[in-house]
């Protein structure tokens, strides 16, 4: 489920926004089949039940596996052109946000590592009181981060006017920390870095070939496509699955519909006789 959940996002932080939005909604939908055992509710009981299970499908399980098919198949459905190429320019826009300082940070700590290479052997314990070299003023403190478990070490990367230019940051064990070298911290943050970089490429080449969307970005179009027909199955599959979920919506919403207005004239005439 976990891994599922990652292939139909991108990266950690859609992984989590996604996994949220979906325990967001079951859990609303969990609340709605608890409260139709409720003695209280007894009269609607088939009702609030019925209707859980309609947003459940609707709102989760329909969305989510419409959204696999879109990532290995872009072609699965058709949007309405501006729909397409809003959301196509509103994910291009994204990644440029994101991607276009990583360059620049690449280089930047690549010109402190050649502009204080008589110091990349120094251990953090050595960094603690300010350390002049040809470049730079460096200075290191080791704090608790999670207390009892971890500390943070930050270093600090002044220019020669004490102007502050750079924050680097490593967690670890406290005499861990300590004895890492100076040299160490640059190129584990490079390579952070350079794999960021990385993965913004592989983003990119899947919004060239229209892998855009997600579970988050989907979801509104899946809700309203029920009125609006602003998304259409182009694929077998999709065609069926498609056909198969506003099938089983129709009958659960009229049902639905029907057994809530059922039992309000029942009430309306209970009335009237009393």
């Amino acid at each position: 489920m976990t891994l599922t959940l990652i292939n139909i996002s991108f990266g950690i932080g859609e992984f989590f926004s996604t996994t949220f939005l979906i325990l967001i909604i079951l859990s609303f939908c969990a609340y709605l089949y608890r409260v139709s055992k409720h003695g209280k509710y007894q009269k609607f009981k088939y009702t609030i039940s019925c209707l859980s299970i309609m947003l459940t499908l609707h709102l989760v399980v329909f969305p989510f596996l419409y959204t696999l098919m879109l990532k290995s198949d872009p072609d699965s459905f058709e949007f309405k052109t501006a729909i397409h190429d809003n959301r196509k320019k509103m994910a291009l826009n994204e990644w440029v946000h994101d991607s276009k300082n990583i360059p620049y940070e690449i280089k930047h700590l690549e010109n402190i590592k050649l502009s204080n290479y008589k110091i990349l052997n120094k251990k953090l314990n050595d960094l603690k009181q300010l350390t002049f070299s040809e470049g730079n003023i460096i200075y290191t403190v080791i704090n608790p981060n999670i207390p009892g478990k971890d500390y943070m070490a930050i270093i600090y990367v002044f220019d020669k006017n004490g102007t502050l230019k750079k924050e680097l940051r490593k967690n670890g064990g406290y005499a861990e920390l300590d004895s890492m070298k100076f040299g160490k911290i640059i190129a584990d943050n490079i390579t952070y870095l350079k794999n960021e970089f990385h993965y913004y490429k592989l983003k990119k080449t899947e919004l060239d070939r229209n892998n855009f969307w997600t579970f988050a970005t989907l979801l509104p179009y899946n809700i309203s496509s029920i009125f609006t027909g602003n998304m259409s199955p182009l694929t077998p599959i999709a065609n069926i699955l498609y056909t198969f979920h506003y099938i089983i919506i129709y009958c659960i919403g009229i049902g639905v519909f029907l057994h809530f207005l059922i039992i309000n004239i029942e009430l309306i005439i209970q009335k009237r006789k009393s």
